[in-house]
């Protein structure tokens, strides 16, 4: 990835849902801030549906927020995407892991890292970084600034949903991670790691990535006071770009960091991320060309805003990105209270999510808002992944007849008042999504209504995307819409690893312990490829288990104005080159 787009944007797996934090329209909504002339040159205006939640990459967990650290933190490495084969190249100033096979070769000269070096024994990896790159504040970025945040990340008190990427340094098949003996900084250029056990170079390359923190500004933050610290207000990173203003659930603006040399300050000026969550008033601030860029415009819309505009464009990108019904596989309530698994009430019995996914007509709800836009999902591995993806596995398709056999199995039998009951309990339950994503709500009535076709009761609930996604956390939703945009290295144990207290993002509390085995086989690989095998068995279970409804992933349509000059758009991201794009000047009156 280009400058500091961040090698983590391209592996994370961020849930989209919490990218869409909620604020009143009354103060967001409207033409606020309508630039023009000299201002209007220098300065990006992006629309987004909601606000990030931190500007911190060990806690931030949106899109939003990775969308923006990229911009703001440097990275170990770069990192770029072979859409013929579906594998991720790593790239360093003076290496490369592999070839580079497309078009699309990116520079190196963002990375921190000059090279590395893995041991024979594949146990260690040395980097040697640079000796010119800063913090904002003119402090050295060092070794010991990623021994240090590699202590944040791992620190159970702070909760980082990147704590997996620590799973195969020295100690942690003991329980904790020693790191003094599996980080080692011998001077400021020098970054070693240690690993338990022999692991691949790729896999080696993604988990010692993360970014980092500056020490000698978070050393004395307190892991209870991390999340609080008024330092996630106030980053100071070394990326293309600096935070100049925030204002939550309104703007956030970033200004280019004339200190930058990784590689280089970004091109644009000033960056404004304006909150609008209404989609409507989003669509018609691109078409008066108040705002840039807007993501996510609907096909039927296509039309009406390249006619009332112009000097916009569509732009497409994918397949990253699916939606899905999650199903509370746990108890949730009495997991919380004990600490112990035993399966939800409705949604606990795998038959019963295949009955659930039999049920709703995923074709019609594509047909019925995204068109050629949209794929079914089978599992979450990507069809864009093509050495890891199984196209043997065919969708279940709707047949309700079906569904209701597979319920009646089970002991969900039609009641009195036509919704389906087992032991004195109704089949009834409430779908929550987040509020201000058209598409998902669009979706959920669809949902409801084919579920009560075969007597299930489900209510919807919208709640702000703060909420949602806090009771998601908490384990305090038994059935919700949401979406995920998935990581190009597949490593999906922060997603299904069975040590719910690890996987911070296993939501539906699925525990099936061959995921875990078939995960830690495919890691064992030194090839890529050759952990295929693994992830085509990965891909039969969760077709078989239904830990989730997966619904369909999405090609992602993004408005564009034309003003915009020199953006990429790849499987990487919306803003994969932003801090190289470039803004043609206003013509004179």
């Amino acid at each position: 990835m280009k400058t500091n787009k961040r090698l983590y944007r391209l592996l994370s797996i961020s849930l989209l849902a919490t990218s869409t934090l909620l604020t009143a329209c009354s103060k967001s909504g409207g033409k606020a801030g309508a630039l023009s002339g000299a201002a209007r040159d220098s300065t990006l205006v992006i629309g987004m549906l909601g606000d990030a939640d931190y500007l911190n990459p060990v806690i931030g967990a949106s899109l939003t927020s990775s969308e923006i650290t990229g911009l703001i933190y440097p990275g170990l490495l770069q990192g770029e995407f072979d859409t013929k084969t579906g594998l991720l190249n790593y790239l360093a100033l003076e290496k490369r892991l592999r070839p580079s096979s497309g078009p699309d070769e990116k520079s190196p000269k963002g990375a921190l890292a000059r090279t590395w070096t893995m041991s024979p024994d594949h146990r260690s990896i040395t980097y040697t970084l640079r000796a010119d790159a800063k913090w904002a504040d003119g402090q050295p970025v060092t070794s010991r600034d990623f021994k240090f945040v590699y202590r944040l990340y791992g620190n159970l008190v702070i909760a980082s949903p990147r704590q997996q990427f620590l799973s195969e340094l020295v100690g942690a098949d003991k329980g904790a991670v020693d790191f003094d003996r599996a980080i080692e900084t011998p001077d400021d250029t020098t970054l070693i790691f240690h690993f338990y056990k022999p692991v691949p170079e790729h896999l080696a390359l993604f988990h010692t990535s993360l970014t980092p923190l500056p020490e000698h500004l978070w050393k004395n933050v307190k892991p209870q006071e991390f999340r609080e610290s008024k330092l996630n207000q106030q980053p100071v990173g070394a990326g293309p770009y600096r935070l100049a203003a925030w204002n939550k659930q309104q703007s956030l603006t970033l200004s280019s960091s004339a200190s930058c040399n990784l590689p280089k300050p970004g091109n644009i000026k000033r960056i404004i991320y304006r909150i609008i969550p209404d989609y409507t008033v989003r669509l018609a601030q691109l078409q008066t060309g108040d705002v840039d860029v807007v993501e996510n415009v609907k096909p039927e819309d296509f039309a009406a805003v390249q006619k009332a505009n112009p000097n916009v464009d569509i732009k497409t990108i994918g397949l990253r990105v699916y939606d899905y019904v999650g199903w509370q596989n746990i108890d949730g309530e009495y997991y919380n209270s004990t600490g112990k698994a035993r399966p939800h009430p409705l949604f606990g019995d795998p038959a019963v999510r295949r009955a659930l996914t039999f049920a709703i007509d995923r074709q019609s709800i594509i047909d019925g808002y995204l068109g050629d836009y949209g794929v079914i999902a089978k599992t979450d591995i990507s069809p864009s992944l093509k050495w890891a993806y199984d196209d043997s596995i065919k969708p279940y398709g709707f047949d309700q007849a079906q569904a209701v056999r597979l319920l009646e199995q089970a002991g969900w039998l039609p009641g009195p008042d036509g919704i389906r009951q087992k032991s004195g309990k109704r089949f009834s339950f409430s779908l929550y999504t987040n509020a201000g994503n058209a598409r998902r709500n669009y979706a959920c009535v669809i949902i409801q209504q084919n579920l009560r076709q075969i007597g299930i009761d489900c209510k919807i609930e919208i709640q702000e995307s703060n909420v949602f996604f806090q009771n998601l956390q908490e384990r305090k939703l038994g059935a919700w819409m949401a979406g995920w945009a998935i990581g190009l290295e597949i490593d999906p144990l922060d997603v299904w690893g069975s040590d719910l207290k690890k996987s911070r993002f296993n939501f539906p509390g699925f525990i099936n312990p061959r995921i875990d085995q078939l995960c830690e086989l495919a890691k064992s690989k030194m090839r890529t490829e050759e952990a295929r095998p693994y992830w085509i068995e990965y891909q039969k279970i969760l077709h078989e288990e239904q830990p989730i409804t997966f619904l369909y992933w999405i090609r992602e349509t993004q408005g564009f104005s034309k003003r915009i000059q020199g953006a990429k758009l790849n499987i990487s991201g919306t803003y994969y080159n932003i801090d190289d794009w470039t803004l043609k000047p206003s013509i004179a009156p």
